[in-house]
């Protein structure tokens, strides 16, 4: 994280995990939790803690919490926090409230005049702090949100991840579609240039009566100390969050937890299977633009549409370039454990990135999975295109609860337009067709009415 998560790593939530053993019987506390009203006692303890009233707040910590952490450092923490984004403002009073193994989680974004952060805490049946976390949203505050969107966190110790929850109106509880990001540093809303797909599938899912999930890819958010990295795999850039957030939204009571499916856009959807293989909980799949075939092989082709647009080069330019990323794959594609390459020499990605792939066959992988599935592609993607989506369709072949889409004017966000699709076009202000989140909503409200007759 940053510089702030140093100092508070002391007071994570493995704090509270530690203290579970010591809990008491189960009877006392249901009777305790009976008598707490968490959400006044939550604005209590906040109200202590940004009046800087450090002695009162501290003495809402459990035994265990103080055998951790001292005042001096909870004072510190606190001095921090001020120091880094300037005077306190205000905390909203629309916190989240969930239930874990017995304890009141809460969630409490805080305003300060320089930026923004996330207390959370967990709460024993006493009302007692037996967790004290801070998650820093200087970044995520930067992300544009919708009206019903809800500041959510949730994630490892190490890297807690920002998002947002969309919910819809009405009672509930919903079913849910977490979605799941493409290469590359994103935020919530996967935002390329000025487009934000996925807020617009937010906002058209919500709208039908599908609640979303959307976070701040974590090589977006410690994108630095990602780098530092040596072993690196699409394990800790994408698939420990999704199993993160699967497991933070069954944790809810607004959320229909037997119908929660997993959206996976391109390098998402291209890791579906691993994804699948970790989250047996999930009801379903969706892949979007999904790539079927191995990494650097997508970035050949790509370079080769990309350099048949290109105008300014002439022809040997051209195979000069070609050859440059023809010699990197081979380099990929050649790479064994004892390699020392470097990064910059296998496209800015460590070793260890590429060979945790070289053996990784989504198409035959998927075959196992017996879940439901949706198929979404563009027409005029270029960067991953119709021979994915006919392999992915040869993957399946008459497995009954699959479903295929292809649009014909669609690009690689699923937004619309005609003719070759080019990278300019992502710099242009588009949303998603409207269509696409009309097939995710029917897709998942109507497996979620079939298996509720």
């Amino acid at each position: 994280m940053k510089k702030l998560f140093t100092m508070i790593c002391i007071a994570t939530m493995l704090v509270m995990a530690c203290s579970l053993s010591g809990c008491g019987k189960d009877t006392v506390k249901e009777t305790a939790a009976q008598q707490t009203n968490y959400t006044e006692r939550t604005f209590t303890i906040v109200d202590k803690l940004v009046n800087n009233k450090i002695t009162d707040f501290y003495s809402y910590f459990d035994e265990n919490m103080k055998k951790q952490v001292s005042q001096a450092d909870v004072q510190q923490i606190w001095a921090s926090l001020i120091s880094d984004y300037g005077a306190f403002d205000y905390y909203k009073t629309d916190i989240t409230l969930t239930t874990k193994d017995g304890y009141q989680i809460v969630d409490v974004p805080v305003i300060f005049k320089n930026g923004s952060a996330t207390l959370r805490f967990a709460l024993n049946a006493k009302g007692e702090i037996s967790g004290f976390f801070i998650t820093d949203n200087a970044t995520a505050s930067n992300s544009m949100q919708l009206a019903n969107d809800t500041e959510v966190t949730f994630g490892s110790a190490e890297y807690p991840i920002s998002g947002s929850l969309t919910v819809p109106e009405g009672k509930g509880p919903f079913p849910a579609v977490i979605l799941v990001h493409g290469s590359g540093p994103s935020d919530r809303n996967e935002q390329i240039g000025p487009n934000l797909p996925f807020m617009d599938l937010a906002e058209q899912l919500s709208a039908q009566g599908v609640a979303v999930l959307r976070y701040d890819k974590r090589t977006y958010l410690y994108g630095n100390q990602l780098a530092q990295l040596t072993d690196i795999t699409v394990q800790d850039e994408t698939i420990d969050d999704v199993v993160y957030a699967l497991d933070y939204l069954q944790t809810l009571d607004n959320i229909d937890t037997e119908h929660i499916y997993i959206a996976g856009h391109s390098l998402g959807g291209y890791l579906v299977p691993r994804i699948a293989a970790q989250t047996p909980e999930a009801a379903g799949y969706i892949l979007l633009a999904a790539s079927a075939r191995p990494m650097e092989d997508l970035l050949l082709e790509q370079t080769e549409y990309i350099l048949s647009l290109e105008k300014s080069l002439d022809d040997a330019s051209k195979e000069k370039l070609l050859k440059q990323t023809q010699d990197m794959i081979d380099t990929i594609k050649s790479l064994t454990p004892d390699s020392e390459y470097t990064a910059d020499q296998l496209g800015g990605t460590p070793a260890s990135y590429w060979l945790d792939l070289k053996n990784y066959d989504p198409i035959a992988e998927v075959q196992g999975i017996n879940k439901s599935f949706l198929v979404l592609q563009g027409g005029r993607d270029y960067q991953v295109t119709k021979t994915d989506y006919d392999l992915w369709q040869s993957a399946f072949g008459e497995y009954s609860d699959v479903h295929f889409r292809f649009y014909d004017n669609l690009n690689h966000l699923f937004m619309s337009g005609t003719g070759k699709s080019v990278p300019n076009e992502y710099q242009q202000k588009n949303t998603v067709d409207t269509v696409v989140g009309k097939d995710i909503a029917n897709f998942v409200l109507d497996h979620a009415a079939i298996k509720k007759q």
